[in-house]
């Protein structure tokens, strides 16, 4: 009888687990708010293909004479402009800086394909195919292409580099060091569930989904590669991708240039929101140092008047 319980039991978790895997993969898409026009008078929207055919759709904001651009990559549940952490804000300032821009929306967001997100397995061809896009446009090499990337997207830019370590130079916000940690930290979060069924969610992911999350270790790429510098932001009062991810990230690099800016008194990307002086002059400052160029100076006038959205 005890045995029959168990069994009873164990089925009853695993379907739960396998029915919670497979909707908290998949997000509500939220509005593209603020619109293109928020951020310049004019712009492209583009289409164009992951690396696996799945399509992806952004907006292109080009720069005259721009000899580099950058790609925002956005986090989960959000979109190419809707996010705390003010896509385009960034978008705005990076622009006054000479930098053409590239916003687009991750597989499984916004207006792009795909059902669901994969925590860094697959959407490193979405990035990539992002790079591509951008240094055709800006008619540059793509290694001239920065990343800058929040939470997910974060995430996704580092394993990028696994993927292609001859990209240009990674920034990323709230970034995690590693899927497994950070699921298991904040799991409950999105399941709404003890934490005991994390395992099971995990595993039902792995099995029926084909997302084996094992395989998304930032830290472990960033350790694999000394010879690239990175900058990483995150704030201390984060409850989505604790403190210790930037400084395991930090430690994971050999290279004497790879920088940890710890932002005091923030929550989870808004590193931008509470400090945009500080923030841009670290990003620029770094960019600019791995791109060449000039000092960056102070944040644009109504640039932080653009509304804040999601999280």
């Amino acid at each position: 009888m005890l045995v029959g319980l168990a069994a009873v039991a164990l089925v009853v978790y695993l379907a739960i687990s396998f029915r919670v895997a497979e909707t908290v993969t998949q997000v509500e898409r939220v509005p593209l708010d603020p619109p293109a026009s928020a951020i310049a008078a004019a712009h492209d929207d583009v289409t164009f293909n992951s690396r696996d055919g799945i399509v992806l759709k952004g907006w292109w904001f080009s720069v005259s004479g721009a000899d580099r651009a950058a790609v925002i990559v956005h986090g989960r549940g959000r979109n190419r402009v809707n996010s705390d952490f003010m896509p385009a804000a960034i978008a705005k300032l990076l622009l006054a800086h000479g930098y053409a821009v590239l916003l687009f929306d991750l597989r499984g967001h916004g207006e792009s394909g795909g059902t669901r997100y994969t925590l860094g397995l697959e959407e490193p061809r979405d990035i990539l195919a992002a790079i591509d896009l951008a240094a055709k446009r800006a008619g540059i090499d793509r290694a001239r292409v920065a990343l800058i990337g929040e939470s997910l997207g974060g995430g996704s830019a580092l394993m990028t580099v696994k993927a292609d370590p001859s990209i240009g130079p990674v920034v990323t916000d709230s970034a995690f060091a590693d899927a497994d940690k950070v699921v298991s930290e904040s799991a409950t979060k999105y399941t709404n569930l003890p934490s005991w069924f994390t395992p099971g969610i995990v595993l039902m992911s792995r099995v029926f989904l084909g997302l084996d999350i094992s395989q998304v270790t930032p830290s472990r790429v960033v350790a694999a590669h000394p010879e690239r510098p990175f900058l990483f932001i995150q704030c201390t009062d984060d409850t989505t991708v604790p403190l210790h991810h930037g400084l395991d990230l930090k430690a994971a690099s050999a290279n004497p240039r790879t920088e940890l800016w710890i932002v005091p008194g923030c929550e989870h990307v808004k590193a931008f929101a509470t400090h945009p002086d500080e923030w841009a002059q670290h990003v620029l400052e770094f960019l600019s140092r791995e791109l060449g160029g000039g000092r960056p100076s102070a944040v644009p006038a109504g640039i932080l008047a653009t509304p804040r959205r999601g999280g």
